[in-house]
């Protein structure tokens, strides 16, 4: 009986802790219906001198991924790999990378927190942090620009991106391996735009290397489907008409195909 082991996402880069344990609980329960003996674990638990047939994972930690990328090299399954959540926290090489793929990415700009003034700006702004995930704002006055610097500040966060504001509709999905997975409200009322978000999403999996990932479009007024965020393995928990256990169920199946091809 292969042994997997699960780890969690760190409670300090979780945006939803109790959604993101319970995905992966999920999937360990899959996982042993497809006959794993699986069991999870937080980073500082995890034991690497113990045997190990695959790892499925949600940490984002340096620490934790350096080790999995050693471990990887020397013959491991992890999935997500290492190297594509160590890329895809990167806001910056994502947008890049996606950029030059041709996804549709709003106007972004790349700034050293010094070189950013909000006098520049022509209209409201989305702000992000270059290397990490959390602490964006969306910036329509002085006040709240300078509330957005004075926390990047704070975080020693000191290259943000400047991106364009999109009025329009925010469209959640999830990907696992090649399929797109909408809410079924969206992907009706949004029949004409679902084949190019799904082209956007696979060339955000090309980007990153992502297996397990999802994000955001904005639909904007004039139907033009724009790519704003994606992120590694999310809680699966937030689209209506699509649970965590269709997900885990779905994920586990991939987790499975994918570690009998490497064992091939």
């Amino acid at each position: 009986m292969p042994k997997a082991i699960g780890i969690y996402r760190e409670l300090k880069l979780a945006g939803k802790p109790g959604s993101d344990q319970r995905i992966l609980d999920l999937t360990a329960q899959e996982l042993t219906k497809l006959g794993f003996e699986t069991s999870n674990v937080f980073s500082e638990q995890f034991d690497f001198s113990q045997p190990v047939d695959l790892v499925f994972t949600m940490a984002r930690g340096k620490e934790i991924n350096d080790a999995l990328f050693d471990k990887q090299n020397q013959g491991w399954f992890v999935i997500n790999a290492p190297k594509a959540i160590r890329f895809s926290f990167d806001r910056k090489t994502t947008y890049l990378k996606m950029m030059e793929l041709g996804a549709n990415i709003p106007q972004t700009e790349f700034k050293k927190i010094e070189e950013v003034d909000f006098a520049s700006f022509n209209g409201p702004k989305i702000l992000k942090p270059a290397n990490r995930h959390e602490f964006w704002f969306k910036v329509t006055t002085q006040e709240e620009f300078d509330k957005a610097m004075a926390e990047y500040k704070t975080q020693g966060i000191d290259e943000i991106l400047v991106q364009e504001f999109i009025i329009g509709e925010s469209i959640k999905y999830y990907a696992i391996d090649g399929e797109v997975i909408l809410a079924p409200a969206a992907r009706e009322k949004f029949q004409a735009q679902v084949s190019e978000i799904n082209r956007q999403v696979m060339l955000t999996k090309t980007a990153t290397g992502l297996k397990i990932f999802g994000g955001d479009f904005i639909i904007s007024e004039t139907g033009v489907p724009y790519c704003v965020d994606a992120n590694d393995w999310p809680s699966m928990g937030s689209l209506e008409g699509f649970t965590q256990e269709e997900a885990a169920a779905k994920i586990a199946k991939l987790i499975e195909q994918e570690y009998n091809n490497f064992k091939k």
